[in-house]
């Protein structure tokens, strides 16, 4: 199937680009054809670094599906401190709990990169449902996934140091985007000190120096905004001594 021209906003320009056809952890286990008959269905927005997508202030209407590009989830506290709950790759759902009860989002959702994002409106997302019910499965796959997310960061935030959760978060980085040189595993996104703090719930101080210590143990190094994993059994026996 050909890519398709969809009118969406940049900043408030309506612009038309062409969009990829569906590849997202909802559809897994349908056919081709059956992807055809839905892909019209999904508007694509597209969205500036740093630019809001939904808050918790804005009724879950539609369920999101990231086609381009990197969003982050994250929670707000009235000090102005934030959390981040995940950060999503490329086919990734989002947004399924507002979707699904019809209530506001449960969290800020950003454009962690430039991206473009498929939009489900909620009552195409029950029509879909009911027509496929594969995609009621993998629904209930990505949200069982999202739970256990959020249970494994809330075990860490409540029983081990910052060490042992920085450690942790690294070696998921390293999984995810790592890229094996001769100079070690180097982590090909860049994540700044207050970004991966927001990650581990510490504050930048604290990951700082942290971050100074596995340096100096010879487990990572950072260059040019880049982690590398200089030794990633050093760093899971940083993760287990927690």
């Amino acid at each position: 199937m050909n890519p398709t021209p969809l009118g969406h906003r940049i900043g408030g320009v309506t612009t038309t680009t062409m969009t990829q056809p569906l590849d997202n952890e909802l559809f897994e286990g349908l056919t081709s054809a059956e992807i055809a008959t839905v892909d019209g269905r999904f508007p694509a927005m597209a969205y500036r670094k740093g630019e809001l997508i939904y808050s918790p202030y804005d009724p879950g209407e539609a369920l999101m599906m990231l086609e381009r590009g990197h969003v982050r989830l994250y929670r707000s506290a009235a000090d102005g401190r934030q959390l981040t709950l995940a950060i999503l790759d490329e086919g990734a759902a989002f947004g399924l709990p507002g979707a699904l009860d019809e209530q506001p989002y449960d969290a800020y959702a950003e454009a962690f990169t430039d991206c473009t994002v498929r939009m489900l409106p909620t009552d195409q997302l029950e029509a879909l449902v009911a027509t496929h019910p594969r995609v009621a499965l993998n629904l209930m796959r990505s949200l069982a996934g999202r739970l256990r997310e959020v249970e494994d960061q809330v075990e860490r935030l409540a029983f081990l140091p910052v060490s042992a959760r920085l450690a942790a978060k690294l070696l998921e980085l390293m999984d995810r985007y790592g890229r094996v040189t001769p100079q070690g595993i180097r982590i090909d996104e860049r994540f700044t000190h207050l970004q991966l703090a927001e990650m581990i719930g510490t504050s930048r101080e604290t990951l700082t120096k942290v971050i100074n210590e596995l340096r100096d143990s010879g487990v990572i190094d950072v260059r040019d905004r880049l982690v590398w994993v200089l030794d990633a059994h050093g760093l899971e026996r940083f993760k287990r001594a927690g």
